[in-house]
């Protein structure tokens, strides 16, 4: 069987929402949005154009990740196995977008948490925190905060 695989850049619509398999494993779902932008020559700006719509299903350690950093109106990037997925609803057929996710990331480029403060009390103290955290958590710069909670620092700070 071919698979698409997709990668969506877009915003979170909903909080992600986690539950548990009859198996026990858990899935984390999460709800986003992808719109096209294009440059309307005549008005002379750019302005929104298609929108993609798909649920973001996360399993494993990736479903625990995108839980603890992910929350409503983050831009976020997406890679995973498309699927469509029909139902009906009064009588109406009605066709819905899964992405079944194998990598979910923070855009940076976007990210206005990026401007925050860090509450970090010493550069040793984050260094050694940064180096107890697992790599994919360093890349985009988030400490601990001495708590369960991230804190996400300045980009270079």
């Amino acid at each position: 069987m071919y698979e698409t695989t997709v990668t969506l850049v877009g915003e979170v619509l909903s909080v992600p929402k986690s539950r548990e398999t009859r198996s026990g494993n858990q899935v984390v779902s999460f709800r986003m949005v992808s719109i096209a932008r294009r440059f309307d020559r005549t008005n002379r700006r750019w302005v929104d154009g298609d929108r993609v719509y798909a649920t973001v299903h996360c399993r494993k350690e990736l479903a625990q990740g995108v839980l603890s950093s992910l929350d409503r109106k983050d831009p976020v990037v997406v890679t995973g196995k498309l699927r469509t997925r029909e139902y009906e609803v009064e009588g109406q057929r009605r066709v819905t977008a899964e992405v079944e996710a194998s990598a979910v990331g923070l855009d940076v480029l976007y990210d206005i948490r990026a401007g925050e403060d860090s509450t970090e009390t010493s550069n040793t103290q984050t260094s050694n925190e940064e180096e107890a955290l697992p790599y994919h958590l360093r890349a985009v710069n988030i400490v601990g905060s001495g708590t369960d909670e991230r804190t996400p620092r300045p980009v270079g700070a």
